[in-house]
């Protein structure tokens, strides 16, 4: 009979355990199901707040990463990758693309491959590495090959046309016969045309490709052509306001009535793209547009304009290759570069696995040696673990009552008890005192709901606290967090 009901409680226990674990991962898979219909009807209204669509990505990843839901995480980098090839931002861009590849590769998802190394692709060719730039395009067309998915490939397809393109001319967008490049951009723009309606990307892919096609028909001198090209812009860009679209056809404004010697129009046009690449934070665009519109101020002999502007072309342009001379992009290339050249080669697996075998047996023998020799002194040492521990437990036990007693007592005990503790977070993170105390009930290891009612405070507040912190600290998960502060006295 005792043994019966020691069943009934194992088999109500793991009952439990299963249906708390289930509960979280619907809960996540809501979150996440919730955050991936307002990505995609971003891109499908054509409504993309930059803020907002970066921390609708970053929540994504964080949300994926706890319920190891891969697909999410995958698509998430991809999205933040491109942010941050928009901005200029090019480590951080290549650490996501390097992250990326990993995870993709580990689950053969060639279309994800394609799609960061296409960003990869533009970055390279943006840095100069030119030779790079054309090898990434090749690996990423054999990857999209391999792509099951009609759709997907069909929409990669029409990238790697553009990228094909841009790989043909020089960082101004030129060549002597630019008959090539709008030959393939062309191709591309047509192909998006026969996208799916259905495609949430069908309407962004058409007015890109078409920019595309635009700026390199404006450098090839066809204004006229140009010019209806950015009126046909104009026309869908009025029911897809996106703002990275809306900013690029006002640069290609600005540049086809420069080259047309309407120059007041273009410093117009180019007035407008330089407001709006900084209410979005592109930096790269800013940079792109100051040495346009200071040739237009030169030609209308306002020499005045036309040196401020160049004067904010040369500060940018130094602050550029500042960051350029810190920057770890060419550690982070080569360390790109070699996943995407590895093939499946049994070999070094099999050197690697006699390797730790060998490592394994040479470990265990120098184990038994040095626990014979150090079998006499064991025993004061335990000891001394043992009242350390216990000590540690009182005091623990201690700061549990205080907690669920008085809060603001528990945050006195705690300094006393750990006086290193703030100190060290808030000279290394620069945490305020709400994030402190916060991180000190984190280290008591109090869950999520415990602090909300010691605190007085929401769940979702507490969440959002701890997810501050976390983006504060620069940490890539809650479990990095939580490993940080265990380790802290």
């Amino acid at each position: 009979m005792y043994n019966f009901n020691i069943c009934k409680k194992f088999i109500f226990f793991i009952i439990l355990f299963f249906a708390y674990n289930s509960g979280f991962t619907q809960n996540s898979n809501v979150k996440i199901d919730s955050i991936t219909r307002l990505i995609n009807e971003s891109y499908s209204k054509g409504n993309i707040d930059p803020k907002i669509s970066l921390k609708n990505i970053t929540d994504l990843y964080y949300l994926s990463q706890e319920a190891d839901f891969i697909p999410g995480k995958l698509r998430s980098i991809v999205e933040q990758a491109s942010i941050y090839y928009r901005n200029g931002n090019s480590d951080a861009c290549l650490e996501k693309i390097s992250e990326g590849i990993d995870l993709a590769k580990s689950r053969n998802d060639y279309n994800t491959l394609c799609s960061l190394l296409l960003i990869y692709q533009k970055l390279l060719y943006r840095l100069n590495y030119l030779k790079e730039s054309k090898q990434a395009l090749a690996k990423c067309e054999g990857y999209n090959k391999l792509v099951k998915n009609e759709n997907e490939k069909k929409l990669n397809t029409i990238y790697i046309l553009l990228a094909k393109a841009e790989v043909l001319v020089n960082n101004e967008g030129l060549r002597k016969d630019m008959a090539p490049v709008l030959s393939y951009k062309k191709q591309a723009y047509s192909e998006a045309l026969t996208l799916s309606d259905s495609d949430k990307y069908k309407k962004f892919t058409v007015i890109y490709a078409l920019e595309s096609l635009a700026w390199s028909t404006t450098l090839a001198y066809e204004c006229k052509k140009a010019r209806s090209y950015t009126y046909e812009i104009d026309r869908l860009l009025a029911t897809y306001p996106n703002e990275d679209l809306l900013l690029e056809n006002l640069i290609i404004k600005g540049a086809t009535e420069n080259l047309e010697k309407n120059y007041k129009p273009a410093i117009s046009y180019l007035s407008e793209a330089i407001l709006k690449a900084k209410q979005g934070n592109n930096l790269y665009k800013v940079y792109e547009v100051y040495p346009m519109i200071s040739a237009s101020f030169g030609q209308l002999e306002d020499y005045k304009q036309a040196t401020i502007y160049s004067y904010k072309f040369k500060h940018m342009s130094d602050s550029i290759n500042l960051v350029a001379k810190r920057s770890n992009s060419s550690d982070l290339i080569s360390k790109i570069n070699l996943k995407i050249a590895e093939e499946n080669n049994f070999t070094p697996v099999i050197i690697t696995a006699i390797v730790i075998i060998l490592l394994a047996i040479g470990g265990y023998l120098l184990y038994k040696k040095s626990r014979s020799q150090s079998a006499k002194q064991k025993q004061p040492t335990e000891n001394l673990i043992k009242i350390t521990a216990d000590k540690q437990l009182e005091n623990s036990k201690k700061l549990v009552s205080l907690a669920k007693a008085d809060i603001n007592v528990f945050y006195i005990e705690f300094q006393k008890m750990y006086p290193a503790f703030y100190q060290t977070l808030k000279e290394k993170y620069d945490l305020n005192i709400s994030d402190l105390n916060f991180c000190a009930l984190i280290k008591m290891n109090f869950e999520i709901k415990q602090i909300a009612v010691f605190t007085n405070s929401t769940l979702r507040s507490v969440e959002s606290r701890r997810y501050r912190i976390i983006k504060k600290m620069d940490l890539k998960s809650q479990n990095d967090l939580y490993i940080i502060l265990s380790k802290l006295s």
